[in-house]
């Protein structure tokens, strides 16, 4: 015999909307970063009122809710009829810190609630992704990350000409043959690392050896070769008083890039600018410029000077 089941009467239903969800990658690797950071969202001006986003099983960090914001979008139904009019978007702060000193901090200007993935789309870009595709954000490497097996890292101590001190959250980026290799900004105390898979090994014409088969090619061991790199800065001028932010604003730092150019010094004394440097397989390329001992720069013996965009030389 079948016992009928009584059917089930609901007498509410309760939803909860999330109002953000975003999705991070290594800049260096292109893999995707769901451990580790420290992701909290705040109101402008408020940054003492914050609430935590966490990552799911996928490694999307899901905010649950957002200080001051409406209840209606918290308890929303989230469907097609709620998106299609969400209650009014309020701006507030998204702040990114890496637990595990792998990347560089930053903070980003975002409007809630957000549907669905939020989609970075970088001031960089000469075209946005399309509507579907998930863009997720950026992370770049921290002077304190420890280097993947395989990649090759630039690292420099970046010192601003102009203001004597440390050049904070200036932007850099890596050419080999004129293709992007690595793109990067320094961190408070102006310390930055490139880090980037090695150029492919340089190729060789195949010689037959007169006791060897098969046919070997002739050339340099890979540890023996090197590659030329070229370098783009981006570093907006600071106001005497102005102090640089503890975290950088990602869109903004990014955004130097599109100005004019700052000046890298490989010599002060002869006021030449760095231009092509030298790679080496399995050796960290450290930049510095050469600073006489008479100098009125009291820049660290082993600091690549910087002049700001529009500043003169």
């Amino acid at each position: 015999m079948i016992e009928l089941l009584q059917p089930v009467t609901v007498f509410e239903r309760l939803t909860l909307t999330a109002p953000l969800g975003v999705v991070f990658h290594d800049a260096a690797t292109g893999e995707r970063v769901g451990a580790g950071l420290v992701v909290s969202v705040y109101e402008p001006g408020r940054p003492s009122r914050r609430e935590r986003a966490h990552p799911n099983n996928s490694g999307v960090y899901v905010l649950h809710r957002a200080p001051g914001l409406d209840r209606a979008v918290a308890f929303g139904a989230g469907d097609e009829a709620f998106w299609a009019n969400p209650p009014q978007r309020r701006a507030y702060v998204l702040e990114v810190v890496d637990a595990e000193r792998r990347f560089q901090p930053f903070t980003l200007e975002i409007d809630l609630p957000h549907e669905k993935i939020f989609r970075w789309v970088s001031p960089l870009d000469s075209s946005p992704p399309p509507p579907d595709a998930l863009s997720s954000v950026p992370l770049y490497s921290a002077p304190s990350r420890t280097l993947p097996p395989g990649y090759a890292v630039v690292r420099a101590q970046l010192f601003d000409a102009a203001t004597n001190g440390p050049a904070a959250w200036a932007a850099v980026e890596a050419y080999f043959e004129d293709g992007l290799v690595a793109r990067g900004f320094s961190d408070a105390e102006g310390r930055l690392a490139l880090v980037f898979p090695h150029p492919s090994p340089l190729s060789f014409p195949v010689a037959p050896g007169a006791f060897e088969s098969p046919p070997v090619a002739r050339g340099l061991p890979l540890l023996e070769q090197s590659w030329e790199l070229t370098f783009v800065a981006g570093y907006a001028a600071r106001p005497a008083d102005e102090v640089a932010p503890a975290i950088p604003d990602l869109r903004a730092t990014l955004e130097q890039l599109m100005n004019a150019r700052a000046q890298l010094w490989a010599d002060e004394a002869g006021g030449a600018e760095l231009s092509s440097v030298t790679l080496r397989y399995g050796r960290e390329l450290v930049l510095r410029t050469r600073v006489p001992s008479d100098s009125s720069t009291p820049a660290p013996g082993s600091a690549l000077l910087i002049t700001p965009a529009g500043s003169p030389p």
